[in-house]
């Protein structure tokens, strides 16, 4: 049985889990999910949950630096267990490559991979690591019930970004 090692961190008001595996971050769940959401992601698996502080404090200490605007980019590694079709991964691919404090509009995104908005979302629902891959940096995203994240929380990611990025500590 695959152990996850969960821990959670609290994101404008809200907690968020993470899950790490021994080869790196596995998954984010939405705010104020919890980290049995994991189990959508990963169907037909099973885990042992594990809380072991030593396994999670390095993404800890990361996500906390992100969200003090003391880090643009993640180092650490990814472990996640879904193979996104090669148009979800193109889509991730993308929106990890929008630099620190800039944005996009998702059907601006749209017409640079020559897809449908409803694809490019489609693919954003799907990634499980949604901070690492920063889906908030993607602007005007249908708001519903089903996003990964909500609008209070890209607003809040975003903030924190563009007061970084501008110097104003």
């Amino acid at each position: 049985m695959q152990k996850l090692y969960w821990d959670a961190i609290i994101i404008n008001g809200q907690k968020v889990f993470y899950t790490v595996t021994e080869n790196g971050l596995n998954f984010v769940s939405s705010p104020g999910q919890g980290v049995s959401q994991v189990l959508s992601f990963y169907k037909n698996q099973s885990f042992e949950f594990v809380y072991d502080h030593r396994k999670t404090i390095s993404y800890r200490k990361e996500f906390k630096r992100f969200l003090k605007g003391k880090r643009e980019r993640f180092i650490f590694s990814t472990d996640y267990f879904v193979d996104g079709t090669p148009q979800q991964e193109e889509v991730w691919q993308k929106i990890g490559e929008i630099p620190y404090g800039e944005t996009i509009s998702v059907t601006e995104l749209a017409q640079q991979l020559k897809m449908s908005v409803l694809e490019i979302e489609d693919a954003m629902q799907a990634c499980p690591i949604w901070l690492a891959v920063p889906l908030h940096r993607v602007l005007e995203i249908t708001d519903a019930s089903e996003n990964r994240i909500d609008s209070k929380c890209c607003e809040y990611l975003r903030g924190v970004e563009q007061k970084h990025a501008l110097g104003a500590d």
